[in-house]
């Protein structure tokens, strides 16, 4: 995967996102500035990250299937995303599954967030490649997403219904239900 040699190649990598990623990513610089804050910076990208994975799936869903926006929010304020039950979730929105070499930038950087998070020692090297490959993710999927919906999810979302005319609240609700939302309990 993805070996960054040094903290000025990770800054390199930053600088070279899409400005509307970096805007979204806004704090991660500074973190990037010192390995001393390489930790928090692969935990606050994990936090973006999840947080662009279910703007990913509300882009998918306003967009492509024309649901009713707030209840889009809510489905997914209550619904806990595992990593496989996302991944069911984002093939039953979009119709194809995360890239797989998107997804291979991931299980990198999952496996280093899990072992620091749990306490277990991790090197500046392994961040440094864990927090590239974070980014690739966060690239590859914001530009599988761009491409059906037009919409960067790790970006502005400005204008995501736009002029669209949505769904009433419960068939929304029931296309939501059938794509594999309101479960009590994720498969």
């Amino acid at each position: 995967m993805n070996d960054v040699k040094s903290k000025v190649a990770l800054q390199k990598q930053f600088e070279d996102l899409p400005d509307q990623t970096k805007i979204y990513l806004k704090g991660l610089e500074h973190l990037l500035s010192s390995p001393a804050t390489f930790a928090v910076a692969l935990a606050y990208l994990f936090m973006k990250l999840e947080e662009g994975n279910h703007r990913a799936l509300k882009c998918g869903l306003i967009r492509i299937h024309r649901c009713n926006s707030s209840k889009v929010d809510e489905a997914l304020e209550k619904q806990h995303f595992t990593r496989t039950y996302f991944r069911a979730v984002f093939k039953n929105v979009f119709g194809k599954e995360v890239d797989a070499k998107v997804l291979e930038y991931l299980a990198v950087a999952e496996g280093t967030r899990d072992r620091l998070i749990h306490g277990k020692g991790v090197s500046d090297p392994e961040l440094r490649k864990a927090i590239a490959n974070s980014l690739l993710y966060i690239v590859g999927l914001g530009a599988q997403v761009e491409i059906t919906t037009k919409k960067n999810p790790f970006g502005n979302l400005s204008g995501l219904a736009g002029k669209t005319l949505l769904m009433e609240s419960v068939p929304s609700y029931w296309l939501l239900k059938g794509l594999g939302f309101f479960k009590d309990k994720p498969s």
